[in-house]
């Protein structure tokens, strides 16, 4: 265990630091203060980036990394495979079984001045958690985990942290959706990692 935590130490501490901070958010503030103040930051560029940025957090972006991964080593490509259904079905049934009525900031909010952006198709159920955000979280994790060095591992939570924040930019989910998301992707991910591949690796030594 020290081990594993050693040699990913980049992303475990990143992502620690990330959600401690988000968590001080929620207990000084509130969602939707959140949602409302990233709100006000938008602008041309912003628009276009994090319009891009959120794909990051669908499964066309997903299947041919797990894809790439079972060919360049058939263990990874598992266990992101597994990763990304795993938590996937789990959020997914919170969405629409356990907190089905769980309003999306543009309902929400509805009373405020909103800056919605150009192109994107802005949905207003099923908020809790954050789908985009677990699938992102779930993979880039995977990533980080397969590729250990720090600027890689860094560069994988960056981006990860990239896809929640343009959820929230884009008005499709509050702050508390993309913190569970991202526990649930990062969860899922340590669980199947050290499962498939650290486990198995020392049974065949």
């Amino acid at each position: 265990m020290k081990q594993f935590i050693r040699q990913n130490s980049w992303f475990i501490v990143g992502y620690f630091v990330v959600l401690t901070v988000a968590s001080l958010f929620l207990l000084l503030s509130s969602s939707e203060t959140v949602t409302l103040s990233i709100n006000q930051m938008h602008g041309v560029a912003l628009d276009e980036i994090f319009k891009f940025t959120t794909h990051f957090g669908e499964a066309w972006f997903g299947v041919p990394i797990c894809i790439y991964l079972l060919i360049v080593n058939k263990k990874w490509g598992i266990t992101a495979t597994f990763v990304g259904i795993i938590s996937t079905l789990i959020t997914q049934f919170n969405k629409h079984f356990v907190f089905d009525n769980a309003l999306r900031p543009s309902l929400l909010l509805k009373d405020y001045k909103l800056n919605f952006v150009d192109g994107v198709e802005i949905l207003q159920y099923n908020s809790f958690p954050s789908g985009h955000t677990t699938f992102a979280f779930a993979i880039f994790t995977c990533l980080a985990l397969f590729y250990k060095k720090p600027w890689q591992q860094l560069f994988f939570l960056f981006s990860a942290v990239a896809v929640a924040f343009s959820r929230i930019y884009l008005l499709q989910h509050f702050l508390r959706d993309t913190v569970v998301g991202s526990l649930i992707g990062v969860f899922c991910a340590l669980v199947c990692y050290w499962f498939i591949i650290e486990q198995k690796s020392k049974t065949t030594k």
